[in-house]
């Protein structure tokens, strides 16, 4: 995985949000609570993205949400 794909990855909305998701560099779980920015410009259902801070390795990356089909 390059540079870019680890600073951009595509994650379930609820994954995220129930701490599923790791960290692209050190395998952490992350979620809500390490978002440092939230990006809402961007429609259908905001937040679309979060930038998020590792609480372990300390990387920077960007989270874009997606959601799971029901």
């Amino acid at each position: 995985m390059s540079v870019d794909q680890r600073r951009r990855i595509e994650v379930d909305r609820r994954a995220f949000l129930e701490y599923e998701v790791k960290c692209p560099y050190c395998n952490t779980a992350v979620g809500p609570r390490f978002v440092t920015r939230e990006h809402l410009d961007v429609p259908p259902n905001p937040p679309y993205a979060a930038t998020v801070r590792c609480p372990k390795c300390k990387e920077i990356f960007e989270v874009k949400f997606t959601d799971s089909p029901r």
